[in-house]
């Protein structure tokens, strides 16, 4: 099963097999894939909660996406994902929830993350509103979220939701209905409350990998780098800035014997990868061999298919970016596949490795079947899971971005393609040197 983030597994099995929504009670093995009602808008979110056992589907063949959603049943969900199913929680003194969901409704109200509409009575089939989320999710106990109410413009939040609604905005789980209109006591659908989930625990995710890394420049002031190696695609390579070229007379990078021939880029673009190859250049460090293999246009697939012509059976430092060509004709599940396998080949024959996320791309060239931000979520997942070291460049876009309101996506990233501009590579650059520790 994919999709699983083993750091934040929770003892849950129990508690789940009650809350399948209370609907009809399905298989706890069933994938998001054998719902028929899934669009790719929710599949990555449904995905998620159904491999962690947080949630199951009203039936076999639906997840139930379009249908409101319970209190009972989004209280069990949350207590699911928080790991809060204690057995032995005060009880909460609500006389409408089921002895199947009271280990779950017992611990959120304990921890102080949701109340009944009395103080007998829960509201469990009820149907939960959009602003009740919000306070349940930023709670303190839950996913801490904080944002400021000074960039609220929603008409229809009063004092009550102000600051829920605001974290949970800040923070992107969600945004209002339209520009003035949040729709704080409209009901929430199963597949909305997914994805409210799904970014939340992403988030925490997100927050708790390491702020740096000093494996790499440790080794490199102690003269133990030997060689590195970039994998990757064009982002890699360096397409997107002025002066890109491949020289005819440039390094072979991969060679199968038969028909495929690729050279290394020029090293004299502002690139990251250049920026790198320039700040490795040091005779303080010894003498260090770098190639970058960044080949244009291929994918996770490809470099896996063919990583026997790309990197030896005993490397030293290895870095891998790649997935955004897999957005072409691949599916979300397939790259996860792929990429979990490239990796930990990569990592079987590297002393160490470095995973990075591509950074956001909204161009429309293609009609890409999955986004950037998901491939990030996998990257995240699949780094935390295996204890490899990670840096999200799509993560240090927006941050970025955020910082500088002065500057806009154009000016870091290519509108006609996903490939960043020297700003852009700059930027990825200088957050590689935060991460990596490279000063």
């Amino acid at each position: 099963m994919l999709f699983t983030l083993n750091t934040f597994r929770k003892l849950v099995v129990p508690v789940v097999v009650s809350a399948l929504l209370f609907f009809t009670v399905v298989s706890t093995n069933v994938e998001a894939s054998s719902f028929k009602d899934v669009s790719s808008r929710y599949s990555e979110s449904v995905e998620f909660l159904v491999a962690n056992n947080y949630s199951n589907g009203v039936s076999a063949t639906k997840f139930g996406t379009d249908q409101q959603i319970t209190r009972g049943s989004a209280a069990v969900i949350l207590a699911n994902a928080l790991g809060l199913t204690a057995s032995n929680a005060t009880h909460a003194g609500f006389s409408d929830v089921p002895k199947r969901a009271a280990d779950a409704i017992n611990s959120l109200k304990h921890a102080g993350i949701i109340n009944g509409k009395s103080v007998t009575y829960f509201g469990f089939d009820d149907h939960l509103k959009r602003g009740e989320i919000a306070l349940m999710l930023t709670k303190s106990a839950a996913y801490n979220l904080q944002g400021n109410v000074k960039n609220l413009h929603f008409k229809d939040v009063n004092s009550r939701y102000q600051e829920a609604v605001a974290g949970l905005v800040d923070h992107n789980i969600t945004n209002g209905k339209s520009a003035e209109y949040f729709g704080t006591d409209d009901q929430l659908k199963r597949g909305e409350f997914a994805i409210f989930i799904y970014k939340a625990e992403m988030l925490k995710l997100t927050n708790s990998l390491p702020n740096s890394y000093n494996n790499l420049s440790q080794k490199l002031k102690s003269k133990e780098v030997s060689s590195i190696k970039l994998i990757g695609d064009s982002i890699t390579a360096g397409m997107g800035v002025k002066g890109y070229f491949v020289p005819r007379d440039s390094k072979i990078i991969f060679d199968d014997g038969k028909e495929q021939i690729y050279r290394e880029a020029t090293h004299t673009t502002a690139t990251w990868a250049n920026q790198l190859r320039t700040y490795t250049n040091n005779s303080t460090f010894g003498k260090v061999d770098f190639l970058n293999a960044g080949i244009s246009g291929k994918s996770a697939e490809w470099t896996l298919k063919n990583i026997d012509y790309l990197i030896g059976q005993k490397e030293d430092i290895v870095i891998v970016m790649i997935g955004t060509n897999d957005r072409i004709d691949s599916s979300l599940k397939e790259y996860e596949a792929n990429i979990g396998k490239l990796l930990k080949t990569v990592e079987a024959r590297s002393n160490d490795m470095i995973v990075m996320s591509p950074p956001p791309s909204t161009n429309e060239t293609y009609a890409y079947l999955f986004s950037a931000q998901s491939i990030d979520n996998i990257l995240k997942r699949v780094s935390n899971d295996n204890g490899y070291t990670f840096i999200s460049h799509y993560d240090a876009i927006n941050k970025y971005l955020a910082k500088n309101p002065e500057s806009t996506y154009d000016d870091l990233m290519e509108t006609n393609s996903p490939h960043p501009t020297e700003e852009g590579y700059k930027v990825m650059w200088q957050a590689m040197q935060e991460k990596l520790e490279l000063k």
